[in-house]
C-alpha cells in the first residue's frame, strides 16, 4: 500500500472515516468512565493521543502537498470538507477529553509530545540560524552573544529532551 492509495481509500470511504474519527475521543470517554483505573486510563488516553497526533499529521501532510502541487484553489474545489474538518476536531477534542479524565502531565504521550514540540521548536530555531549565518551577520553581533544564544536554545533543547523522557511524575 503506497501513501497515494492510503489516501485513495481514505477519500473514497470519506464518511465512515469521518464518523469514526469524530466519535473516538467519546468512546475513549466511555471507556474510561467504564474502566477507570490508576494503570489503563493513562495508556488509553495516551493512545487515543497518539492517533490524534498521527491524524493531524497526516492532514498536514495531505495539505503541505496538495496545496503545493494544485494550489489552495484545487484542494478548496476538490477536498471532501469533512475528512478535512475532523483531525483538527479530533485532536483538541482529544486533549479536552483526556484533561478532564486525568492531569496532562499523567498522560505518558502528551509529556513526550511536549519534548519532541520543544525540540522540534529548538531545531527549527537553529537550522533558521545557521541558514542565515554569514561572515557580515559576526561583524554585527559579537562571537561571544552567538555563543550564548546557542546554548541557551542547546538548554531548551535539553529541557525538551528531559520532558521527553524523563521521570514520571510524583502523585501527590
Amino acid at each position: 500500500m503506497t501513501l497515494q492509495s492510503l489516501y485513495e481509500d481514505l477519500n473514497t470511504y470519506a464518511i465512515a472515516v469521518s464518523l469514526l474519527i469524530f466519535a473516538l475521543p467519546w468512546v475513549v470517554w466511555g471507556i474510561c468512565i467504564l474502566i477507570p483505573g490508576r494503570w489503563e486510563e493513562p495508556w488509553l488516553l495516551s493512545f487515543n493521543l497518539a492517533l490524534a497526533v498521527a491524524a493531524i499529521l497526516m492532514w498536514a501532510g495531505y495539505l503541505a502537498y496538495a496545496t503545493n502541487t494544485t494550489g489552495w484553489a484545487k484542494v478548496v474545489q476538490e477536498a471532501n470538507v469533512l475528512l478535512l474538518l475532523a483531525p483538527p476536531y479530533y485532536l483538541f477534542t482529544s486533549l479536552w477529553v483526556s484533561r478532564q479524565r486525568l492531569p496532562l502531565g499523567d498522560i505518558p504521550f502528551f509529556r513526550s509530545l511536549q519534548g519532541v514540540m520543544i525540540l522540534a521548536g529548538v531545531y527549527m530555531i537553529l537550522a533558521w540560524i545557521l541558514a542565515r549565518t554569514r561572515i557580515i551577520f559576526f561583524s554585527y553581533v559579537p562571537f561571544s552573544q552567538v555563543l550564548w544564544l546557542l546554548a541557551i536554545l542547546l538548554v531548551i533543547g535539553y529541557l525538551g529532551y528531559r520532558q521527553m523522557v524523563g521521570d514520571p511524575p510524583q502523585r501527590r
